[in-house]
Protein backbone atom coordinates (compact mmCIF):
# COMPACT_ATOMS: atom_id res chain seq x y z
CA UNK A 1 0.00 0.00 0.00
CA UNK A 2 1.09 3.56 -0.56
CA UNK A 3 2.55 5.29 2.45
CA UNK A 4 1.56 8.58 0.86
CA UNK A 5 -1.97 8.05 2.10
CA UNK A 6 -3.20 10.13 5.00
CA UNK A 7 -1.59 9.67 8.41
CA UNK A 8 -4.27 8.29 10.71
CA UNK A 9 -2.19 8.06 13.91
CA UNK A 10 0.87 10.08 14.86
CA UNK A 11 2.55 9.44 18.21
CA UNK A 12 5.58 11.59 19.07
CA UNK A 13 7.87 11.56 22.10
CA UNK A 14 5.47 9.46 24.16
CA UNK A 15 6.41 9.01 27.83
CA UNK A 16 4.78 6.76 30.45
CA UNK A 17 6.16 6.48 33.98
CA UNK A 18 5.33 4.01 36.71
CA UNK A 19 6.85 5.60 39.81
CA UNK A 20 10.46 6.35 38.89
CA UNK A 21 10.47 3.84 36.02
CA UNK A 22 9.99 5.11 32.47
CA UNK A 23 8.16 2.30 30.67
CA UNK A 24 7.97 4.50 27.57
CA UNK A 25 10.77 6.96 27.00
CA UNK A 26 10.06 9.14 23.97
CA UNK A 27 8.37 6.63 21.62
CA UNK A 28 7.40 7.62 18.06
CA UNK A 29 5.06 5.65 15.80
CA UNK A 30 2.72 6.58 12.98
CA UNK A 31 0.18 4.65 10.97
CA UNK A 32 -1.42 5.61 7.66
CA UNK A 33 -4.98 4.76 6.69
CA UNK A 34 -5.38 1.06 5.80
CA UNK A 35 -1.78 0.32 6.83
CA UNK A 36 -0.65 -2.54 9.07
CA UNK A 37 2.40 -1.72 11.20
CA UNK A 38 4.06 -4.56 13.11
CA UNK A 39 5.31 -3.72 16.61
CA UNK A 40 8.01 -6.07 17.88
CA UNK A 41 10.57 -6.23 20.65
CA UNK A 42 11.64 -8.40 23.57
CA UNK A 43 9.55 -8.84 26.74
CA UNK A 44 9.54 -5.66 28.79
CA UNK A 45 10.37 -3.43 25.81
CA UNK A 46 7.15 -1.42 26.28
CA UNK A 47 4.99 -2.78 23.43
CA UNK A 48 1.86 -3.48 25.49
CA UNK A 49 2.35 -0.28 27.51
CA UNK A 50 2.34 1.65 24.23
CA UNK A 51 -0.91 -0.06 23.16
CA UNK A 52 -2.40 0.65 26.60
CA UNK A 53 -1.55 4.36 26.30
CA UNK A 54 -2.80 4.70 22.70
CA UNK A 55 -6.06 2.92 23.64
CA UNK A 56 -6.60 5.08 26.75
CA UNK A 57 -6.07 2.37 29.38
CA UNK A 58 -3.10 4.35 30.77
CA UNK A 59 -2.71 8.12 30.71
CA UNK A 60 0.55 9.34 29.15
CA UNK A 61 3.06 11.49 31.06
CA UNK A 62 4.50 13.33 28.06
CA UNK A 63 4.59 13.55 24.27
CA UNK A 64 1.69 13.87 21.84
CA UNK A 65 -0.90 11.56 20.26
CA UNK A 66 -2.89 12.67 17.23
CA UNK A 67 -5.58 10.60 15.60
CA UNK A 68 -7.57 11.41 12.48
CA UNK A 69 -6.36 15.01 12.50
CA UNK A 70 -6.93 15.90 16.18
CA UNK A 71 -5.20 15.44 19.53
CA UNK A 72 -6.40 12.50 21.65
CA UNK A 73 -3.85 13.07 24.41
CA UNK A 74 -5.22 11.72 27.74
CA UNK A 75 -8.59 10.68 26.22
CA UNK A 76 -10.17 7.75 28.16
CA UNK A 77 -10.85 4.40 26.44
CA UNK A 78 -14.61 4.82 25.95
CA UNK A 79 -14.09 8.16 24.15
CA UNK A 80 -11.43 6.60 21.93
CA UNK A 81 -13.74 3.70 20.98
CA UNK A 82 -16.29 6.27 19.74
CA UNK A 83 -13.54 8.08 17.83
CA UNK A 84 -12.56 4.82 16.10
CA UNK A 85 -9.74 3.20 18.13
CA UNK A 86 -10.23 -0.25 19.60
CA UNK A 87 -8.00 -3.12 20.65
CA UNK A 88 -7.80 -6.82 21.37
CA UNK A 89 -6.11 -8.32 24.45
CA UNK A 90 -3.23 -10.76 24.66
CA UNK A 91 -5.33 -12.95 26.95
CA UNK A 92 -8.91 -12.93 25.60
CA UNK A 93 -11.40 -11.35 28.02
CA UNK A 94 -14.88 -12.46 26.93
CA UNK A 95 -17.72 -12.18 29.43
CA UNK A 96 -17.62 -15.92 29.94
CA UNK A 97 -21.21 -16.42 31.19
CA UNK A 98 -22.64 -14.70 28.10
CA UNK A 99 -23.09 -16.17 24.65
CA UNK A 100 -20.90 -15.20 21.71
CA UNK A 101 -23.76 -13.08 20.31
CA UNK A 102 -24.32 -11.29 23.66
CA UNK A 103 -20.61 -10.40 23.95
CA UNK A 104 -20.58 -8.81 20.50
CA UNK A 105 -23.98 -7.17 21.09
CA UNK A 106 -22.66 -5.33 24.16
CA UNK A 107 -19.80 -3.90 22.10
CA UNK A 108 -22.08 -2.98 19.18
CA UNK A 109 -24.65 -1.23 21.37
CA UNK A 110 -22.24 0.67 23.64
CA UNK A 111 -19.26 1.12 21.37
CA UNK A 112 -20.65 1.98 17.97
CA UNK A 113 -22.08 5.43 17.36
CA UNK A 114 -23.77 4.62 14.06
CA UNK A 115 -25.78 2.10 12.11
CA UNK A 116 -27.98 -0.82 13.09
CA UNK A 117 -26.42 -2.83 15.96
CA UNK A 118 -28.09 -6.09 14.82
CA UNK A 119 -26.58 -5.81 11.37
CA UNK A 120 -23.19 -4.91 12.88
CA UNK A 121 -23.21 -7.95 15.20
CA UNK A 122 -24.13 -10.30 12.36
CA UNK A 123 -21.44 -8.81 10.10
CA UNK A 124 -18.74 -9.01 12.79
CA UNK A 125 -19.52 -12.66 13.61
CA UNK A 126 -19.70 -13.68 9.95
CA UNK A 127 -16.41 -11.90 9.31
CA UNK A 128 -14.51 -14.03 11.84
CA UNK A 129 -16.64 -17.10 11.01
CA UNK A 130 -18.14 -17.49 14.48
CA UNK A 131 -21.72 -17.01 13.31
CA UNK A 132 -22.36 -20.78 13.67
CA UNK A 133 -21.36 -20.48 17.37
CA UNK A 134 -23.40 -17.37 18.13
CA UNK A 135 -25.56 -19.09 20.78
CA UNK A 136 -22.62 -20.85 22.48
CA UNK A 137 -21.53 -19.74 25.94
CA UNK A 138 -18.18 -17.96 25.56
CA UNK A 139 -16.52 -19.96 28.34
CA UNK A 140 -16.82 -23.09 26.14
CA UNK A 141 -14.86 -21.65 23.19
CA UNK A 142 -11.33 -22.80 22.35
CA UNK A 143 -8.49 -20.33 22.96
CA UNK A 144 -8.30 -19.52 19.23
CA UNK A 145 -12.09 -18.99 19.06
CA UNK A 146 -11.89 -16.65 22.07
CA UNK A 147 -9.26 -14.62 20.20
CA UNK A 148 -11.58 -14.44 17.18
CA UNK A 149 -14.41 -13.36 19.49
CA UNK A 150 -12.14 -10.57 20.76
CA UNK A 151 -11.66 -9.47 17.14
CA UNK A 152 -15.41 -9.62 16.44
CA UNK A 153 -16.12 -7.57 19.57
CA UNK A 154 -13.62 -4.90 18.47
CA UNK A 155 -14.99 -4.92 14.89
CA UNK A 156 -18.53 -4.37 16.18
CA UNK A 157 -17.47 -0.86 17.29
CA UNK A 158 -16.49 -0.04 13.66
CA UNK A 159 -12.87 0.97 14.34
CA UNK A 160 -10.66 2.95 11.98
CA UNK A 161 -7.58 1.76 13.92
CA UNK A 162 -7.35 -1.66 15.55
CA UNK A 163 -4.59 -2.41 18.08
CA UNK A 164 -3.93 -6.16 18.09
CA UNK A 165 -1.97 -7.35 21.14
CA UNK A 166 -0.04 -10.63 20.66
CA UNK A 167 -2.89 -12.47 18.98
CA UNK A 168 -0.55 -15.24 17.74
CA UNK A 169 0.53 -16.35 21.24
CA UNK A 170 -0.54 -19.91 22.03
CA UNK A 171 -1.93 -20.74 18.57
CA UNK A 172 -1.12 -23.64 16.26
CA UNK A 173 0.41 -23.08 12.82
CA UNK A 174 -2.97 -23.60 11.16
CA UNK A 175 -4.71 -21.18 13.56
CA UNK A 176 -1.94 -18.62 12.92
CA UNK A 177 -2.56 -18.75 9.17
CA UNK A 178 -6.28 -18.37 9.74
CA UNK A 179 -5.84 -15.36 12.07
CA UNK A 180 -3.36 -13.72 9.64
CA UNK A 181 -5.85 -14.18 6.80
CA UNK A 182 -8.63 -12.67 8.96
CA UNK A 183 -6.49 -9.62 9.83
CA UNK A 184 -5.68 -9.08 6.14
CA UNK A 185 -9.40 -9.24 5.32
CA UNK A 186 -10.06 -6.65 8.06
CA UNK A 187 -7.39 -4.38 6.55
CA UNK A 188 -9.05 -4.78 3.14
CA UNK A 189 -12.24 -3.23 4.61
CA UNK A 190 -10.26 -0.04 5.32
CA UNK A 191 -9.14 -0.61 8.93
CA UNK A 192 -5.56 0.32 9.89
CA UNK A 193 -3.74 -1.80 12.49
CA UNK A 194 -0.82 -1.93 14.86
CA UNK A 195 -0.05 -5.61 15.43
CA UNK A 196 2.06 -6.30 18.54
CA UNK A 197 3.94 -9.56 18.15
CA UNK A 198 7.02 -11.51 19.26
CA UNK A 199 6.59 -13.78 16.30
CA UNK A 200 8.36 -11.97 13.40
CA UNK A 201 7.20 -14.63 10.92
CA UNK A 202 3.59 -13.75 11.79
CA UNK A 203 4.24 -10.02 11.29
CA UNK A 204 5.94 -10.86 7.98
CA UNK A 205 2.77 -12.57 6.76
CA UNK A 206 0.84 -9.31 7.37
CA UNK A 207 3.10 -6.41 6.52
CA UNK A 208 6.58 -5.35 5.44
CA UNK A 209 6.62 -2.46 7.91
CA UNK A 210 7.87 -3.16 11.44
CA UNK A 211 8.78 -0.97 14.41
CA UNK A 212 11.13 -2.62 16.91
CA UNK A 213 11.19 -1.33 20.49
CA UNK A 214 13.73 -1.93 23.23
CA UNK A 215 13.77 -0.57 26.80
CA UNK A 216 10.77 1.72 26.22
CA UNK A 217 12.16 3.42 23.11
CA UNK A 218 12.31 3.03 19.33
CA UNK A 219 15.19 0.90 18.11
CA UNK A 220 14.33 0.42 14.44
CA UNK A 221 11.71 0.97 11.74
CA UNK A 222 11.80 -0.66 8.34
CA UNK A 223 11.17 -4.02 6.72
CA UNK A 224 11.55 -7.36 8.49
CA UNK A 225 14.30 -8.23 6.00
CA UNK A 226 16.21 -5.09 7.06
CA UNK A 227 15.50 -5.86 10.74
CA UNK A 228 17.09 -9.29 10.32
CA UNK A 229 20.30 -7.56 9.11
CA UNK A 230 20.27 -4.90 11.83
CA UNK A 231 22.91 -5.64 14.45
CA UNK A 232 21.10 -4.17 17.48
CA UNK A 233 17.77 -5.76 16.53
CA UNK A 234 19.42 -9.17 16.21
CA UNK A 235 21.13 -8.56 19.56
CA UNK A 236 17.94 -7.72 21.50
CA UNK A 237 16.01 -10.60 19.93
CA UNK A 238 18.68 -13.26 20.16
CA UNK A 239 20.55 -11.89 23.18
CA UNK A 240 23.95 -11.99 21.54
Amino acid sequence: MSHNSKKLLRVEGLVKKFGGFKALNGVNIDVCQEQIVGLAGPNGSGKTTLINVISGVYRPDGGSIEFDGGSIYKFPSHKLVHKGINRTFQVPKPLSALTVWENVRLAAVYGSSEGNPLETIRDALEFVELDNLKDSISAGLTFAQQKLLGLATALATKPKLLLVDEIAAGLSHQELNWIAETLLRIRATGVAMIVVEHHLGFIDSLTSDVVVMNAGANLFRGSIQEAAQHEEVVEVFLGR
